[in-house]
């Protein structure tokens, strides 16, 4: 006979399985203080992270502005003058966007509600036996069970609508860098523009970068505004392009390699935008002062604009010599800013 196996210990002293015990108690809830402190760590990202966008955008409008003068390296500015110089930036931009899209938001608006109108009384006029009959005819017409099989094929093939509009939407990309590209390349191509001959830059030809120079020299400010806004709407179309793409292609495995490069694009124009804001935007009027020095510094040509203040000297920009002067802040006995003017205004 076969020895039979000795029950368990459990068996043996009349115990069932062993059942792992789980904990049934309610989750606590969230205090208020747990609450407000979730809120004060949201506000402080918030906070972080449009001081760093104000940042970046007046470093670069600094940065493109200078170049532009031909001061970058000569004059140092602190974080607050980057702050200020990117909300400036963000508030022309926005300012330019809600005063052109309110007028075709308000007409958008006008053109659905008299739509809606429409289609309530087209719906009102099809309860009657007429509508109906003529339309029952209508759609059993060749040309109606065209279009509904058209229509038909159209829902039911999803996939290719999508490739056919993606296959657009690059084509529209390709269309859209050959056409704002130069645009944007032309004001960041302009430099030492304090040191330029105005008459030189007047005989410029149009669509270059030396006819932007010369709207400058001439302070054309409305010329400049129409420049900078062409680019700010590029920079919008831009944007759109990628938003449309992404959706067209975040059901499909290499979605990330197919909007790669419409996000890439968007990402240039979103570093060029802010620098041609310093070219075409940022104003060239400057404080002019008047210095009384302890020791000869030699006697000015033309109008004293002051470029900038440091702790050890003033930057002046001497417009009758055409020329960059430090002036100590020790030898100074009193400073005086008697206007503020246009630098490129020959006197």
């Amino acid at each position: 006979m076969r020895a039979r196996a000795p029950a368990s210990r459990n068996a043996h002293k009349g115990r069932g399985p062993a059942t792992a015990m789980v904990d049934q108690s309610p989750q606590k809830p969230l205090t208020v203080l747990e609450g407000f402190k979730g809120f004060l760590l949201w506000v402080g990202g918030s906070i972080a992270g449009i001081t760093a966008v104000l940042y970046a955008c007046g470093y670069l409008v600094t940065r493109a502005h200078l170049s532009m003068l031909g001061l970058y390296g000569l004059v140092e500015y602190g974080n607050e003058h980057f702050l200020q110089e990117g909300s400036k930036f963000l508030l022309a931009a926005g300012y330019s966007v809600a005063r052109t899209l309110l007028p075709i938001a308000a007409g958008v608006v006008i053109l659905a509600a008299v739509w809606m109108l429409l289609r309530f009384a087209v719906a009102a006029a099809r309860r009657s036996r007429r509508l109906v009959r003529a339309w029952s005819w209508i759609s059993g017409s060749r040309p109606g069970r065209r279009l509904a099989a058209m229509g038909s094929w159209l829902k039911a093939d999803s996939s290719t609508q999508r490739r056919l509009f993606f296959g657009l939407l690059f084509v529209a990309l390709l269309w859209h860098g050959d056409l704002y590209l130069g645009d944007f390349e032309r004001p960041l191509s302009v430099a030492s523009v304090l040191y330029a001959d105005p008459e030189t830059a007047s005989s410029a030809k149009p669509g270059t970068s030396a006819q932007i120079k010369h709207w400058i020299l001439s302070d054309a400010r409305e010329k400049l505004a129409e420049s900078f806004e062409v680019l700010l709407f590029g920079a919008l179309f831009a944007a759109i392009l990628a938003l449309l793409a992404w959706r067209t292609v975040r059901a499909w495995p290499a979605r990330a390699w197919l909007a790669a490069p419409f996000f890439a694009a968007l990402l240039l124009y979103i570093v060029m935008l802010p620098m041609t804001y310093g070219v075409l935007q940022r104003q060239v009027r400057y404080p002019v002062i008047l210095l009384a020095a302890n020791v000869d510094v030699g006697a000015p040509k033309g109008t004293i604009f002051l470029l900038a203040l440091t702790d050890r000297a003033f930057v002046v920009w001497d417009g009758g010599a055409r020329k960059v002067v430090w002036i100590p802040v020790e030898s100074v006995k009193r400073a005086e800013i008697r206007a503020v003017e246009n630098l490129f205004e020959r006197k």
